[in-house]
Parts: structure tokens; C-alpha cells; sequence
């Protein structure tokens, strides 16, 4: 698979707005981008307080499950309702699981290699959680994540890839430069120089494949943060001046005890950012994370 080509495009959906704007954006990268495959899912659990009698249990586990039949039927209606003529196309799957574990475990069984999910905004101190489901998608995920929290444009113009000299940032730029390339959309290259002596990229503009490169317009911009914080101030300042469609970035992680933690950039940008964010991680990391969930 080319970076900028999705197969199976994964959209975990509570019906709510904040989903149908998840399915929109997912529709149109699939229609440029390869004419993947679309998945919208809805997953919730059962789980029983202690003192339920055996009884009591098998009538509302026998509840559960109608209603899960019903979840699925109402998926059907709301993609229906969302992407109209577009919709027949999507696969729709409700199924009894946590709502991440089952984002997981249906990315897995499908092979998805793109995760659209909305994520709500909110103002004031509230801003700066982010809903526990998408942060656990986004720390565990073996696939990039795109987070949206508004409704698509019509297509996508303006692309912004904050990089570092690393091979994760060139793994995000490729990402960035594919999708450019199928819309052809300028896109800004954006390197934070920090506080703690990180030079200009002397061959940035080379990371981007020369296909590609014929294909997009690349605006190299260096700004200055004074931290990891300054770097995504940076990084959402630029997204706010100017009309980006979309921010992808690449989301480090690092083991916390027995789990993943995000790196405070990437936390800090997508959760500020005025447009949506596709976090990308290393090839290695993805690895590790889909074996530790295994």
C-alpha cells in the first residue's frame, strides 16, 4: 500500500454529529485516495453488577443483545442519512465490546489502515481532555489516526506536516505528500527549531518521493518554540492563521509502566488544532503496541 492510498477505512460512530462529520471526511478521502473501503462500527458492552441473580442475567443479557440488533439496524439509518447515495458502499458492523477494544479488534480483523473518529470540542479547561475512547485509540492504535471535531470542506487544499529530523517525521511527510498528491493541495512543511539547538533540515524538501513532489507545491517554514510545549503552540499557531484543511504529524510514543503514553506535542496539537489531525506513528511502534494488545 502507498502511503496516500487507504483499502480499509475504519469509523467508530455514537451517532452523534461529531460521528456523521467522521464519515463525511472518511467518504471523501476514500473517493480520492483510493477508493477504500469504509467501515462504520458501533461497539458497547454488557457487564453485570454482582448481585444479579442467574435469572435476572440471561434476561438482560437477552436485552442486550436485542438492543444490539437495533444499534445495528440504527448504524444502517445513520450512514444512510449521512452519506446518502454514498452509503452503499459501507460496511456497518455493531458489535459487544468496550468501545476502544472494539475499534481495536475490528481494525485488526479488517485490516484497516486508516482510523476516522471524531473527537468533541470543547472550550475553557475542558479543552484540554480529550474523550477517553479517542485518547486510548490514539495511544494504541497500530494504524494512523484522523481526528475530526467539524464538518469536511468540500476537499482538501492546504496540508501542514511539523516535522524533526527523524524517520518518523519522514514517515508522517510521506503520508502528508500522498494525500497532497491526491488532491492536490499545497502543502506546508513546517520545522519547529526548539530551544534545545535543533538546526533547519538542510534537505527537508528531499524526504518528499520526486512523484509526488511534481505533484505538490512545498513551502518550507521554520518557526521557534522554546519547548516540546512551543512546538505545538508553534505548530497550532500556523494552523489558525492560515485555512489548513488538515495537520498530520507524527505521534511519539514511549512505554509507561505497561502501557503507551503520547508525547506532549501530539497530545497538545490535536486536541487544540482548528482543523483535523492525522497522527501517524513509527512502523516499529506499531508493531510493538498491536503485540502488546494481542
Amino acid at each position: 500500500m502507498r502511503a496516500h492510498t487507504f483499502e480499509t477505512i475504519l469509523v467508530p460512530v455514537d451517532f452523534s454529529e461529531i460521528s456523521a462529520h467522521a464519515l463525511r471526511t472518511a467518504s471523501l478521502l476514500a473517493a480520492r485516495c483510493g477508493r477504500a473501503k469504509i467501515i462504520a462500527m458501533y461497539a458497547n458492552w454488557f457487564e453485570a453488577l454482582p448481585y444479579f441473580t442467574v435469572g435476572r442475567l440471561a434476561e438482560l443479557q437477552a436485552e442486550f443483545s436485542e438492543s444490539l440488533q437495533l444499534a445495528g439496524h440504527s448504524l444502517e439509518v445513520f450512514v444512510r442519512s449521512t452519506l446518502g447515495d454514498n452509503a452503499d458502499s459501507v460496511e456497518v458492523r455493531a458489535m459487544e465490546a468496550l468501545p476502544a477494544d472494539g475499534i481495536r479488534q475490528l481494525a485488526a480483523l479488517k485490516n484497516a489502515n486508516l482510523i476516522v473518529m471524531g473527537t468533541h470540542g470543547r472550550s475553557g479547561l475542558n479543552r484540554w481532555m480529550l474523550g477517553s475512547v479517542a485518547e486510548r485509540v490514539l495511544r494504541e492504535s497500530p494504524v494512523p489516526v484522523l481526528t475530526v471535531r467539524s464538518a469536511p470542506r468540500e476537499t482538501i487544499q492546504q496540508v501542514l506536516c511539523p516535522v524533526q529530523d527523524t524517520e518518523l517525521s519522514r514517515r508522517a511527510l510521506s503520508f502528508a505528500a500522498g494525500i497532497s498528491a491526491c488532491f492536490d493541495a499545497t502543502l506546508t512543511v513546517l520545522h519547529v527549531d526548539e530551544a534545545s539547538g535543533t538546526r533547519p533540515i538542510s534537505d527537508l524538501c528531499s524526504w518528499v518521493p520526486a512523484e509526488e513532489r511534481a505533484r505538490c507545491v512545498i513551502r518550507e517554514l521554520v518557526r521557534h518554540g522554546g519547548s516540546h510545549l512551543g512546538a505545538a503552540e508553534a505548530i497550532v499557531k500556523l494552523a489558525t492563521e492560515e485555512p489548513y484543511d488538515l495537520v498530520v504529524l507524527g505521534a511519539a510514543r514511549r512505554r509507561f509502566f505497561e502501557g503507551m503514553v503520547l508525547g506532549t506535542t501530539t497530545l497538545r496539537t490535536v486536541r487544540h488544532a482548528p482543523c483535523p489531525v492525522l497522527t501517524v506513528g513509527s512502523e516499529a511502534e506499531m508493531w510493538e503496541t498491536s503485540q502488546d494488545r494481542q
